[in-house]
Order: structure tokens, then C-alpha cells, then sequence
């Protein structure tokens, strides 16, 4: 093909020939027709072209197409992964969409929207995410305004093993409605991965601004939901070079694909005599890449003790074959690798319920020997579901084994795997630089065990590493980014990292990047532990950090070392007018560690200190770390 005269770059014109390839010639055709109605507008007209709709004449009228923005909130980058590729499915579609993120969106804008697509997660318990906030507090706040001309639909994402599942992308959704929008599809519920349902509703949405049937069925996008367009920015059109249609490369690696990593080393972090242990874990990762304050995936093994007892408390045969997710195993191996045993969920006891029979009471005997009917076990059931607070109560620590004992049901092979839920990942901030430590991952991991209803219990993922031995075994591990934990641009810049137990991973690795790049600024660590002998996580390091003047200062709080306990908050407010200071000169605060008591308890501090110091109201002072946040100078990895 000539293209002498051709006005793309080559790279340009290569997508623009992969977008054409798969076409047929009738596609062909509607293409050829739709580009030369294009080329016929005003220059710098970007507009979809009109709509034609008939008057009661029968003539046709011009109606201008809605746009649509797509609008996410996510704390991690699974929000905005999915955002891109519902980007990339609207120009698929041919439907004209800009893509926003909430967290730099201009909330006054609502009242300008035609159509809306919110893609939101949920943090913690249930909380919106802080990229969500600005936007989530002025829909509900006293100055949201009416949306009767807005259009819309929520993606909610969430984990069904926390129990306000999606309850921040259903309170988007039920919000809007009130404030006069229309709802153009239910919001859509999607359970840590994405699933073919919830893609089947992202075609069925963009088919429906097509004014096509809801079950009409939409051209496949040429791309996995998995894989997110790179390189796309938050409000722009995406642009056709944009697309690439490429093949994943099969030497990249994530949580699909993981790589098996060798473990270098496994040390006891912890003293002698310490009730308690923390392993720091070296993993040999050639061919992953990560930054400073990004976290590892690990895909755990569940112990054999608990899939023993799965099979007993069923009575089910280790050999039976099974499928969980179009493959076949026997039921042995889909437990132990495949399915989650060592938790349960809020809509687990729901879908127990549904698999009870409405018949006759059958004597079901549990494993201790007591009966029960298939009535009284249903009735149990149902009452424990009818108080969220009791329900809350009994999953915390209990896994599938404690249900079933408790509540005798004869379950199928098939049954049981339906009702378990896909084994996921645990994420571990990554304890090292990769320029100080080339080809390694190192992690903290503080192991978990307690007893519960009679029976020694230990967590899923740091059970799993405390039996992983450095003797060839490997560990599936691949990389969880992390963008909002990053060292400041300007290596000038002071930080103060404040964490406790093993939220000091993170801060590790900040140190060893800074002591490799000429012209670090000042660096100032809160660490908090329960014991000073026993519990000081790389106190060696530390103090050798200290001397080289990698790391400027460090305050420790051991809690239970003294009359009264210590925490890394206490520390804070003991310092108050020099972390003032620090900040008013521009230091970056991190907070690494526990979601519910130590990181609220530090942003109070931080918040009684700008209010101390500051001068500023506690209103103020909210507003203050608020906007810390948003501009980067306040960023928060806890869990």
C-alpha cells in the first residue's frame, strides 16, 4: 500500500491497520461512511457525531450524542486499571468518553455531566477510599446539588470477605438516584477479581448508550479485562495510538502468571524469649520490577492439617474430581491450592442457607458426635444472619471447618467448592530498595496464630511462609504497585516515617534507596513495638543508618516496657514543635501499619500538633491534613 502522502506517524499507522484488520466489509463500509462524516466538520470539532431521530413529521432531526466520563476512586491501582480499560472499551464501542480521576476531580462539575460511569472501591470498614473523598463527602454534604439531567451507572469494587462489601460504590449509586440522576444499570457488586459477569455488564452498559437491547451482544474488545491500557492519563480522550493489541508478554509476571522465587533466607527478627514471632523472608526475584513502597503478592498453600479437616468434617473423598474455574482437580488439590479454607465470609452463610433443603428434618450428625435436624440447622442459620452484629462476631477467626461443625450440613464435592470462595493473595509492603538489593524482594511477615473454639489456628499466607524452607522450595510472589506511597520527587525533600510492628517494611526500603541517592534529605523514623529487647525490628541496621547519616533521627516506642503503655503517638506529641517544624518546611508524612487504632491515633496526634503549633482550629487542622494528602505530602499504606 502506498502511503507517500500518509499523515500518521508509523506508529499511528500501524494501530490504525490492527483496528481495520479483524473488519468485515460490511463493518468496512459503516467505518468508511462514519470517517467521512468526520472529515466534513469544523476544524477542532471532536464531538461524536449526532443522533437521528425522526419528528412527528417523520423527518429526521440532529440530537447531539451525551458524552460520558468515566469517574473512579480507588486507593490501589485496581480502580484505575479497570477505568482504562472501560476507556478502551468505549472507543471500541464508539462511544466518546473522557476518563477522570476523583481525587483531582472539580466537584462543581456533577452539574455539567450528561452521563457518568463511577468505578469506586471500598477501604477498610467501609470507608471510601481518600482518592474518593472529596467527591464522596459533596454528594452527601449539604450543598450537593440536582442531577435530574444526569445519566449513570456504578462499578463497585469490593471483597466480600470484609462485611460492608462494596458499600462505598453503593452508597455512590443510591446517592445519585436521590439527587434526581438516572440510574441506567443496577450497580454492579465485583468480587476482587474481574469476573465474565462483571465485563458482560461494562459491554451491556456501552451497548446501551448505543441504544442497543441490554442483551444484545457486543463486539468482543480486543483485549483481556485483566491487562489495563498503559499510559493513559486521567482526563483525556483516549487517542487510537493508544491502543495496543499486542499479546501480553508471556515473561511478565503477575498474580495469573507469578514467579516461583527462591528464598535466599529466613530469619527470626524477634529475641529470645519473645511470645511472638516476625520472620524477615530474602526472595530471588530476577525478572520482577518494583519501587520503593510497592508491595509483593504472595499466592499462598493452604496446610495439609486444615485441608484434613475440611475433608473429614465433610466426609468427602480427598480424590474426587472437582472443577473451581474451568479446571479439573481432584478435591485435595483444590483445596489445598485452589479455594479459601481458612476464612469465612458474610455471604457464605447465606449461600449455606440456599443449599439446606425445604423437607422433612433429617438427623445430621456433626463431628462431635451432637445432632441436629436440617430444620434447627437452617433456623440457626437464619437467626445468626438476622443480627449483623452477632454475625460480625461469630466469622472473626473462624474458618469453614468451625461452620460446619457448628451448622451440619451434608454437602457434595461440588457444593462445598461452590461455596468456598477462590484463594487470593496476601500483600506484604516490600521490606528493600531493588537498587541496594538488585534481583531480591525481602519481607516482614509477623506470624499469626491463636486458638479458637478449641483448635490452634495460624494464619493462611504467614503459615504458609513459616514452612517454606530455603532448601529449594519456592514462593508464587509477583508485584502489587503502590502509587500513593512513593519518596518525594526531590530526593531533597525531609520525610517522617511513623509505624509500628512490621509497618517499619516499608521505611527499610526507604532508607537504602536514599543512602544510594546523592543529595537525600533529612529523614526522621517513629517506630513502635510492644518490647525493646525482644521486639526492636533491624535495630542494627538502624543504628547503622544512624551513624552513616542515611537516616537523621529516630524516636522508639516499646509499649509494654514501662508502667504505662507507649505508643509511636505518644513519641509524636512529645516532639510536637521539631515535627511541626519539619512539616511547615515541607517533609513528606508516611504512616505504614494497623488501619483501625495506630493509624487513626497518629493522624490525631499529627492533627493535635497542627493545632498546637499551628495555631489552626480542629476543623482546620482536618482540612490541613486533607490537603497533605492530596498533595502528596500525607500518604498512607495501612491495613
Amino acid at each position: 500500500m502506498n502511503v507517500t502522502n500518509n499523515p500518521f506517524s508509523e506508529e499511528e499507522f500501524n494501530v490504525f491497520q490492527q483496528l481495520l484488520a479483524p473488519l468485515d466489509e460490511r463493518q468496512l463500509a459503516w467505518v468508511a461512511g462514519y470517517l467521512a462524516a468526520l472529515s466534513v466538520r469544523a476544524p477542532g470539532d471532536r464531538t461524536s457525531l449526532p443522533e437521528e431521530h425522526p419528528d412527528s413529521n417523520g423527518t429526521l432531526q440532529s440530537t447531539p450524542a451525551k458524552k460520558l466520563t468515566i469517574l473512579y476512586g480507588s486507593r490501589t491501582g485496581n480502580g484505575a486499571n479497570l477505568a482504562k480499560i472501560a476507556l478502551r472499551m468505549a472507543v471500541e464501542q464508539g462511544v466518546e468518553a473522557t476518563l477522570k480521576n476523583m481525587e483531582d476531580y472539580p466537584v462543581k462539575s456533577l452539574e455539567q455531566e450528561e452521563r457518568l460511569l463511577v468505578i469506586v472501591s471500598t477501604h477498610g470498614d467501609g470507608e471510601p477510599p481518600f482518592q474518593a473523598k472529596t467527591v464522596y463527602d459533596f454528594l452527601h454534604g449539604k450543598r450537593a446539588p440536582g442531577l435530574s439531567r444526569l445519566e449513570y451507572a456504578v462499578f463497585a469494587l469490593g471483597d466480600s470477605s470484609y462485611f460492608h462489601f462494596c458499600k462505598t460504590g453503593k452508597e455512590f449509586d443510591s446517592r445519585l438516584a436521590e439527587l434526581g440522576a438516572r440510574r441506567l444499570r443496577p450497580v454492579q457488586l465485583s468480587d476482587v477479581d474481574i469476573k465474565p459477569e462483571d465485563e458482560s455488564w461494562l459491554k451491556e452498559f456501552f451497548g446501551q448508550l448505543k441504544g442497543e437491547p441490554a442483551a444484545a451482544p457486543v463486539r468482543q474488545a480486543g483485549f483481556k479485562l485483566a491487562k489495563a491500557l498503559k499510559g493513559t492519563a486521567a482526563g483525556s480522550v483516549l487517542k487510537s495510538n493508544a491502543l495496543d493489541r499486542s499479546p501480553a508478554n508471556p515473561a511478565s509476571y503477575n498474580r495469573k502468571n507469578p514467579l516461583q522465587a527462591r528464598v535466599f533466607e529466613k530469619i527470626n527478627l524477634h529475641g529470645r524469649g519473645s511470645d511472638r514471632t516476625t520472620l524477615h523472608i530474602e526472595l530471588q526475584t530476577e525478572g520482577l520490577t518494583y519501587l520503593p513502597g510497592d508491595s509483593a503478592g504472595i499466592i499462598p498453600v493452604n496446610s495439609e492439617q486444615l485441608t484434613d479437616e475440611v475433608l473429614a468434617v465433610t466426609g468427602l473423598q480427598a480424590g474426587e474430581k472437582v472443577e473451581v474455574n474451568g479446571v479439573q482437580s481432584e478435591l485435595r488439590e483444590a483445596l489445598q491450592r485452589h479455594l479459601e479454607i481458612g476464612k469465612l465470609t458474610p455471604d457464605q452463610i447465606g449461600k449455606l442457607i440456599a443449599l439446606i433443603p425445604d423437607e422433612e428434618p433429617v438427623s445430621l450428625s456433626s463431628p462431635d458426635g451432637a445432632v441436629a435436624t436440617r430444620s434447627d440447622t437452617k433456623t440457626g442459620l437464619a437467626k445468626l444472619t438476622e443480627n449483623p452484629s452477632a454475625l460480625q462476631e461469630y466469622l472473626y477467626g473462624r474458618d469453614i471447618v468451625d461452620l460446619l461443625t457448628d451448622f451440619p450440613v451434608k454437602l457434595t464435592a461440588a457444593q462445598l467448592t461452590g461455596l468456598l470462595k477462590p484463594l487470593q493473595p496476601r500483600y506484604y509492603s516490600i521490606a528493600s530498595s531493588p537498587n541496594a538489593f538488585p534481583g531480591e524482594v525481602h519481607l516482614t511477615v509477623a506470624l499469626v496464630g491463636y486458638e479458637k473454639n478449641g483448635r490452634n489456628k495460624r494464619g493462611t499466607c504467614t503459615g504458609f511462609l513459616s514452612d517454606v524452607t530455603t532448601d529449594d522450595e519456592t514462593v508464587p510472589v509477583f508485584i502489587e504497585s503502590n502509587p500513593h506511597f512513593r519518596l518525594p520527587d526531590d530526593p531533597s525533600t525531609p520525610i517522617i516515617m511513623i509505624g509500628a510492628g512490621t509497618g517499619i517494611a516499608p521505611y527499610r526500603a526507604f532508607v537504602q534507596e536514599r543512602e544510594l541517592t546523592p543529595g537525600a534529605g533529612k529523614s526522621w523514623l517513629i517506630f513502635g513495638n510492644r518490647h525493646f529487647e525482644t521486639e526492636f525490628l533491624y535495630q542494627t541496621e538502624w543504628q547503622n543508618y544512624l551513624k552513616s547519616g542515611a537516616l537523621t533521627r529516630m524516636d522508639v516506642a516499646f509499649s509494654r516496657d514501662g508502667a504505662q503503655p507507649v505508643y509511636v503517638q505518644h513519641r509524636m506529641l512529645e516532639n510536637a514543635k521539631e515535627l511541626y517544624d519539619w512539616i511547615a518546611m515541607g517533609a513528606q508524612v508516611y504512616i505504614c501499619g494497623d488501619m483501625r487504632k495506630m493509624a487513626a491515633d497518629v493522624q490525631q496526634a499529627l492533627s493535635t500538633i497542627l493545632q498546637q503549633e499551628g495555631g489552626l482550629s480542629a476543623g482546620q487542622a482536618q482540612e490541613e491534613l486533607d490537603l497533605m494528602q492530596r498533595e502528596r505530602r500525607l500518604q498512607l499504606d495501612v491495613y
